[in-house]
């Protein structure tokens, strides 16, 4: 009778594990389904906070370029306007020379021009127009 009871009492312990394993197989695919959800929830949340990096390097990056850009326009302008001031300068230092009338004088001289003994004036009246 040993034996029969054993039998009996085995089928009942088959029987509660299978019941156990398939309420176990029952949860898992829900267990794994949050775990896959909360791995791609947190894939997507590292993939967005690494492109959010990226941008706002690729952001600084530009930003400071051109700052340094305008900051070597502004160079290359200033030493551009100091030399057009420089050659102002020497363009009227040239002017003030050829605008001498000593200097006009010696030129005329030179060229073997004489002082005008008078200054013809003509009278407005003889230009008008004849109607």
């Amino acid at each position: 009778m040993a034996l029969a009871r054993h039998r009996v009492a085995r089928p009942s312990l088959r029987s509660a594990a299978a019941a156990h394993h398939r309420a176990t197989a029952r949860r898992q695919p829900a267990a794994r389904a949050v775990a896959t959800n909360w791995e791609i929830r947190t894939f997507i949340g590292v993939v967005a906070f690494i492109a959010l990096v990226v941008v706002l390097a690729i952001l600084y990056v530009g930003q400071t370029t051109a700052v340094s850009r305008g900051g070597y326009d502004v160079q290359r302008l200033t030493e551009q306007r100091d030399e057009l001031r420089r050659q102002n300068g020497l363009l009227e230092v040239r002017i003030a020379k050829l605008d001498s009338p000593t200097r006009i004088e010696s030129d005329a001289k030179r060229l073997g021009l004489v002082r005008a003994r008078s200054v013809p004036i003509v009278a407005a009246e003889a230009l008008a127009a004849v109607r």
